[in-house]
């Protein structure tokens, strides 16, 4: 019958939202979802805050439990247990709640969660209901016996003189259960309205084709890191770090038995000499053991993070290199840099000795805090009184310090990058007198992150102030406490406690201060190491928007390409449209020459044939099949391009030719001859082993343009790309240079960049390209037949050279009796 009424008010529910237009409304919005996504549920939300509650009760009941009376009091409430008398039950039943209610509610939810999906699904309606059931009937329980323990207690108190009352904190645990026990039932009776509403508070997540987060713009959401990511670069290391776990519960065991043995020092003393030997010779076993363990465990701890730092700075790099060409159009390549280097060592200690702390300390203060509830539970409660403020304390701290340290760390890379400018641009910076501007550019940055550093020292200084403060007050507080039991103690042998075990419990208490202190100050360095973390997750989880893998591989390339209605605009300026609707074929063994005003598009056609950008629309075709379906590693094989500043590597010219292709010394050689490089490179001491210095800067132009050649010919490509080889050459230089490249270009498709009329004579097809667009097309000679934009080019080039438009004579320009820089060619 109940299945029968909740499927009803189910229904019922369901029509009366369709008439008000609600649910329809909602399934309307459901069907329009486009694409892979899936739901999650907010933080804050019915389930989360009821099991905080249930945590707190469970807390709160323990600790009022532990903490009341001494020792022996405590014992007798648990050996000789009387319900009128004692709350061991009562610490029992919110122990039991802590673990019934967060695994039922979690049930619970899951369930209901599913249901959203499948409303009508019978399996998880009775599965639901019966979790219902259970949590109201145990909630029921717990309450009416709270609630009848407490009147119990109030009635013994009120009315029998006999009555012995309780320690106050156990009062107050009888208090604390009956309140806790109605809220927590009053919360069990609303969870089905609770349950319902999670189709309205679920979060729809939206996926892209790789499976990345996305917003309503489309663009990748950026992933929060945290502790749990952050320990999980260390999983390779796991064995590593299990052996150096193992060695800090040595160390950490030795150091909480020690001050119990510094007590029995203090009592043997007083006592017999022999003891107090043995007594000593243990003690000092016991430091010398935890030593050896302490070595072991820095030891194997410093090395695992040497390892994570080390993988890490490998992924991170090789997620970089693998971005879009359109990535590092937007990214400074010193911020990148400082990612690398001084980001990654901010997680090193994060990820291994600083967990290994964690742990260590946690452990410390359990060990501590269970001895010291053996030794004087009264005593201990004194001391855990502060916990509670330093641990809110220290979560708010660790937000802030995170914030702050993310922004200190953007600074650094700001001021990294300025310097990496200054520094690889050094000639530039020397020929202007640039040296104090440099300076002053980076001093700025510098001030900056010591601005953000002010913020993070002030921080740092008044957490540590309030702790040590809160600390110490603690301890002096059980000191008093403490002296007063051993007065005690001293008047009547059977009340209070030794001096000895008075040693014992402030050591401890030293010990389990020291180490929350040492706990906030890590929680800090944990903050820290999220905050620098934002920007390498980012770039580990960022997934390139050209791809550089996987593919297609064609059993034959002919060297055949084709632009077909491409537009394109570069992502880093996106209000400019750089190809506009561009038709172009080159043939197989066609020699191409793009021409054009500067900025009109001819490098851009480049880029796109190598693949660096994908067109906005439209389709580039190589060897008949659209580019974006090859495997980039293959056709990057098959093209080789030279730019007008070709860059080369700070290795050696051998090294530099044979970067694209594991070569033998003979091909190398055979290259160098191709491109007019082998007599100026055997004209150095070293040959071919001779360093370039950075970016080939102990080479000239024509012989850096020459090595660019043979690094391009000893790939033996189906195409050859030409970006203005010899624009900025001299005469001897360009020659050389201009023979390598003719050479070059037999029996290639050869698609070149000109401006300079020698370039492109020979050309199969002159295609100009002016504001993005193809302004005509066609051999030399019939453009310059043809009174257009290319005619006008070629006589603003000769106008530069020394003639007037009166002296020109067309048909000379035709048979290629051009002139260039004044000199008959």
């Amino acid at each position: 019958m109940a299945s029968q009424d909740e499927d009803g008010l189910l229904h019922g529910k369901r029509n009366v939202n369709l008439e008000n237009g609600d649910i329809q409304g909602e399934e309307s919005v459901e069907t329009e979802i486009k694409g892979p996504h899936y739901y999650s549920l907010p933080s804050l939300r019915y389930a989360n805050i009821l099991k905080t509650i249930i945590f707190i009760d469970g807390v709160i009941s323990i600790v009022l439990w532990l903490t009341g009376g001494h020792s022996k009091y405590f014992v007798d409430n648990i050996v000789h247990f009387h319900l009128l008398a004692s709350v061991f039950d009562l610490a029992i039943i919110s122990s039991l709640k802590v673990i019934f209610f967060i695994v039922l509610y979690s049930w619970l939810e899951k369930i209901s969660f599913k249901q959203t999906e499948n409303p009508y699904d019978r399996n998880l309606q009775s599965k639901s209901k019966i979790l219902h059931i259970l949590i109201i009937l145990l909630s029921t329980i717990f309450m009416v016996y709270s609630m009848t323990k407490g009147g119990l207690v109030l009635n013994a108190y009120l009315n029998q003189t006999d009555y012995l009352i309780m320690h106050a904190t156990y009062n107050a645990l009888v208090i604390s259960a009956v309140c806790f026990s109605i809220l927590e039932f009053i919360f069990s009776l609303y969870s089905f309205i609770a349950m319902r509403k999670l189709k309205i508070l679920r979060v729809l997540h939206r996926l892209n084709d790789d499976g990345q987060e996305i917003d309503s713009d489309g663009k990748p959401v950026k992933k929060k890191p945290s502790l749990k990511r952050l320990a999980s670069l260390a999983k390779p290391e796991f064995p590593m770090i299990s052996l150096a776990c193992l060695a800090m519960l040595g160390s950490s065991g030795s150091q909480m038995v020690a001050p119990l043995f510094f007590g029995k020092v203090v009592d043997a003393a007083q006592k017999d000499m022999g003891e107090l030997n043995s007594t000593v010779l243990t003690l000092l076993l016991i430091y010398i053991g935890g030593a050896i363990c302490s070595m072991v465990r820095s030891w194997i701890f410093t090395l695992a993070g040497q390892r994570v730092v080390a993988r890490l700075r490998k992924n991170l790099f090789s997620s970089v290199i693998q971005q879009e060409v359109a990535f590092f159009d937007t990214n400074r390549t010193g911020e990148i840099c400082n990612r690398l280097s001084s980001d990654t060592q901010v997680l090193q200690n994060a990820v291994t000795s600083n967990m290994s702390m964690l742990a260590r300390y946690l452990l410390q203060i359990i060990g501590s805090l269970v001895l010291m509830f053996v030794l004087n539970a009264s005593l201990t409660g004194v001391l855990l009184a502060v916990v509670p403020i330093v641990s809110l304390g220290a979560v708010q701290y660790g937000r802030f310090v995170k914030k702050l340290r993310q922004n200190f760390q953007d600074r650094l890379a700001d001021a990294g990058t300025t310097a990496e400018e200054s520094i690889s641009s050094i000639r530039t910076v020397r020929m202007f007198s640039g040296e104090t501007k440099s300076v002053k550019l980076y001093g700025s940055d510098i001030d900056k992150s010591y601005s953000e550093g002010k913020k993070l020292a002030a921080a740092q200084g008044a957490f540590d102030g309030t702790v040590g403060m809160l600390a110490y007050g603690a301890i002096i507080l059980v000191l008093w406490y403490g002296g007063k039991l051993v007065y005690e103690n001293s008047q009547d042998k059977t009340k209070g406690i030794t001096p000895g075990l008075l040693t014992s419990f402030l050591l401890y208490t030293l010990q389990v201060a020291m180490a929350f202190a040492l706990l906030s100050s890590l929680y800090g360095d944990f903050m820290q190491a999220l905050g620098a973390s934002l920007r390498i997750f980012d770039l580990m989880d960022r997934k390139p928007l050209v791809s550089n893998e996987n593919g297609e591989i064609l059993p034959l390339l002919d060297g055949h390409v084709e632009f077909k209605n491409v537009f394109f605009t570069y992502p880093s300026r996106p209000e400019t449209p750089v190809i506009k609707g561009m038709n172009l074929t080159v043939n197989p063994g066609q020699v191409v020459a793009l021409v054009g005003p500067s900025g009109g598009g001819k490098s851009t056609i480049v880029s796109l044939i190598e693949r660096f950008y994908d067109p906005d629309s439209g389709t580039v075709l190589l060897g008949g099949r659209e580019l974006s379906t090859l495997d980039p590693h293959w056709f990057r094989q098959k093209i080789s391009m030279v730019s007008q500043e070709p860059t080369l590597f700070a290795c050696s010219i051998k090294d530099n030719i044979a970067y694209g292709k594991v070569a033998t010394d003979q091909e190398i050689e055979e290259a160098a001859k191709q491109s007019n490089a082998h007599e100026f490179i055997m004209t150095f001491e070293n040959g071919y082993e001779t360093l370039v210095g950075e970016r080939g800067v102990r080479l000239s132009g024509g012989q850096k343009q020459r090595i660019a050649i043979a690094r391009a010919l000893i790939m033996d490509p189906v195409i050859l790309l030409l970006d203005e080889a010899t624009s900025a050459l001299d005469a001897e230089s360009e020659h050389l240079v201009q023979e390598a490249i003719d050479r070059a270009m037999k029996g290639r498709t050869v698609i070149v960049i000109a401006h300079r009329l020698s370039t492109v004579r020979n050309a199969s097809k002159v295609i100009v390209i002016e504001k993005g667009e193809i302004a005509e097309q066609g051999t030399h000679d019939e453009l310059l037949a043809h009174n257009g934009v290319y005619k006008r080019l070629v006589l603003r080039q000769l106008t530069a050279g020394g003639m007037n438009f009166d002296q020109l004579d067309i048909n000379s320009i035709q048979n290629g009796d051009t002139v260039e820089n004044g000199e008959n060619k």
